[in-house]
């Protein structure tokens, strides 16, 4: 940065903040009204559910300038979270208003962040219940910003265009089958879905609390990272969490001397959609210009382990967390939920038993494959549909959504989607790196090198300038 920039068309990257910070360009003061200036800009465009009073965010940055910069990692950085993440004294509503509730504490993670310094602007809309990866399954919805005619994904539809268009600097949501991963893709972020149990899932409303993650929506994986790195803690209130430390592993070790796998070509699946498919070739060439071994590896256990989330007995878990909801027919429950939600009361207790043997056995075919590649790499979103597309045939084309991220918790595997190019239409195209358990630090060090070696510009070109 040359010049003292002008604040409306400045970057909410953690690189720029900390300079402007650093050098008294701006105070944390100026951003937060900056941010409320944004987001008044852009009127009701359906990213959020509840915004804090901007006069009270406006005293959360004076508290913060009386403090310790240096002693505050997060300092002065905007964020927001998913609508079925709590905050103490704020209404939870999972974009179902009828069933709105206070909750009495706030997510662990959420403290976390708060305590190193960031601060929180409000909460974002999301396909209801989090059951869904097209963004549109809420009474209202954003757009895709590249295209408004196009989905902008799920299910933490609002957290994801909340990054892109420049309003925070980050986002938290949550993901059981691709809701931090799609939407990261369909709105050219990155989108960090740690192992499952690392990051402590407690203060929300679950879809599956076996393997709910919490992903994070930021514009560079070393961003990411940062809000990674504060949110691992010991958290006594979550018995889902395995182990609040993460090994760094290979983080360190150059594309060049890794084997990457990629479905092999029987198994590659874009719904017709040719621009897709050549975004996804290109990037498997620019692996190998990078100097990565690339192998194809067997996808059906992926498959199958997908196919588990939303066309079987897992369903229980998903149906125990809004059961008291779906009683009340007056709730404004989206229909394309109720219908699979309620699909679970066809299956019996033994049914589940069986299906989570079988995971169990999957686990360990997977974890097989990873001893033979260091990384596997898929298209992010296997299409893009238009709203209107979408609308008319709601399951079947969410299904498509999920080909390549249904399978990665439930295969208690780390993911790190991140932006790869624009399709020729203009809109966004992402890969995503998939490795095993705890390899997260790993996949954020791949992320950013992929980053690095690309000169996309993050999130949605409006002119901010970093």
């Amino acid at each position: 940065m040359n010049s003292i920039p002008q604040i409306e068309n400045l970057s909410l990257s953690f690189e720029t903040l900390n300079e402007c910070y650093k050098n008294g360009y701006f105070s944390v003061i100026d951003v937060v009204n900056e941010v409320f200036r944004r987001i008044d800009g852009r009127g009701n465009d359906g990213v959020w559910t509840f915004l804090l009073e901007q006069s009270d965010v406006v005293q959360r940055a004076k508290d913060l300038m009386d403090m310790d910069a240096a002693s505050l990692p997060l300092y002065g950085i905007p964020f927001c979270v998913k609508d079925n993440i709590h905050i103490e004294g704020l209404p939870t509503t999972a974009s179902c208003p009828s069933i709105s509730f206070i909750p009495e504490e706030t997510a662990s993670v959420v403290k976390r962040l708060e305590d190193a310094g960031a601060i929180l602007i409000g909460k974002n809309t999301m396909d209801q219940f989090a059951t869904g990866l097209v963004g549109v399954r809420s009474p209202e919805h954003p757009v895709n910003l590249f295209n408004p005619e196009y989905i902008p994904g799920g299910s933490s539809s609002g957290s994801a265009v909340a990054v892109s268009a420049g309003l925070v600097s980050f986002a938290l949501g949550s993901d059981t089958g691709g809701s931090g991963r799609i939407p990261a893709a369909l709105n050219n972020i990155v989108g960090i879905k740690p192992t499952p149990g690392v990051l402590s899932t407690h203060g929300m409303v679950y879809a599956n609390r076996s393997f709910d993650c919490m992903p994070i929506f930021a514009l560079s994986c070393n961003d990411a990272k940062a809000v990674f790195e504060q949110g691992l803690t010991k958290d006594i209130s979550d018995p889902f969490l395995s182990n609040f430390t993460v090994l760094p592993e290979v983080q360190d070790k150059p594309i060049s001397e890794q084997v990457v796998g990629i479905p092999a070509p029987e198994y590659l699946e874009f719904f017709g959609d040719t621009q897709a498919k050549e975004c996804f070739e290109h990037a498997v060439s620019r692996m190998k210009s990078l100097g990565a071994t690339v192998v194809d590896v067997d996808y059906s256990i992926f498959l199958e382990a997908g196919r588990m989330l939303f066309d079987g007995p897992l369903l229980a878990e998903r149906l125990s967390s809004i059961e008291p909801f779906l009683k009340d027919d007056s709730n404004d429950i989206h229909s394309s939920v109720r219908a699979i939600v309620e699909k679970a009361k066809q299956y019996s207790a033994v049914d589940l038993c069986h299906e989570y043997y079988r995971i169990t056995e999957l686990q360990a075919l997977a974890r097989l494959l990873f001893e033979n590649i260091d990384f596997m790499m898929v298209p992010t979103a296997p299409t893009i549909y238009p709203i209107a597309e979408v609308n008319a045939n709601p399951v079947s084309l969410n299904t498509n959504m999920g080909y390549y991220t249904y399978f990665v918790n439930i295969l208690n595997l780390a993911a790190v989607a991140v932006p790869s190019q624009l399709r020729t239409d203009g809109l966004p195209f992402g890969v995503c790196f998939v490795g095993r358990a705890k390899s997260d630090f790993s996949l954020m060090a791949l992320g950013q090198k992929w980053q690095q070696s690309n000169d996309l510009f993050l999130g949605h070109h409006a002119g901010l300038i970093n």
